[in-house]
């Protein structure tokens, strides 16, 4: 099946370079993270970091709807160190509501990280998990997507990111 929904990441597209960093200094915290647009797609790299209640980075989409309960999977085109790491499905503008999410594994190199959407759970921050998503239900308006540096460590971490497509 091709892919309907695709988000290419190579250093001429101007649309994949309005998605943004966002670290958890928006709260007090003291992690790092940047990107850098490359001709295969982005290096997002950083340092995840616990003081001040920290530990999370992430590269956020612009927000726009999208239905995804035609889909049945999401495909990465990556390779990285320091993971794991989440992709994230935000339904609101709220961040202390439940989004969807799951935590996914990188290699050194390139390859294709395939997550079917049934694998995603809503999690609520500082609740936790609430429960299984029902794709074909509940993700009918995700309004942001998500790459997260997020599982109560502090380390160095690399993500290089080719493509996200949705199938």
């Amino acid at each position: 099946m091709n892919a309907q929904l695709e988000f290419k990441f190579e250093e001429s597209g101007n649309a994949a370079q309005s998605w943004t960093i966002q670290n958890d200094n928006v709260m007090g915290g003291v992690s790092e993270g940047s990107v850098e647009w490359q001709e295969e797609g982005f290096r997002w790299h950083g340092h995840t970091r616990l003081e001040n209640n920290g530990g999370f980075s992430s590269i956020r989409s612009p927000w726009k709807s999208h239905d995804l309960t035609k889909f049945d999977a999401v495909r990465i085109r990556c390779k990285g160190t320091g993971g794991p790491f989440k992709i994230v499905f935000d339904t609101t503008r709220e961040w202390y509501l439940p989004n969807a999410q799951t935590v996914f594994e990188v290699t050194e190199d390139w390859s294709e990280v395939i997550i079917p959407l049934k694998n995603f759970i809503w999690k609520q921050p500082r609740r936790g998990v609430i429960g299984k998503v029902k794709p074909s239900k509940e993700l009918n308006e995700v309004i942001r997507f998500g790459l997260m540096k997020y599982d109560g460590t502090a380390q160095p971490f690399e993500l290089e990111v080719a493509s996200v497509s949705f199938e």
